[in-house]
């Protein structure tokens, strides 16, 4: 092989790669994703509190 199709296909590879590990990184859930939904949970179980209390 030539040394210029060698630096094609590592050029490739790697930007495969880096797709790859962008593509992953993006689909888990953020900090700022984990704290809304805490932050709903806790809304929620505030309501219920509530509702609760006023049943009473």
């Amino acid at each position: 092989m030539s040394d210029q199709v060698l630096a094609t296909l590592i050029t490739t590879i790697g930007s495969i790669i880096v797709a790859w590990i962008t593509a992953h990184q993006r689909s888990k859930p953020t900090e700022f994703d984990r704290l809304r939904e805490q932050n709903r949970e806790l809304k929620e179980k505030i309501k219920e509190e509530k509702q609760h209390e006023n049943a009473k």
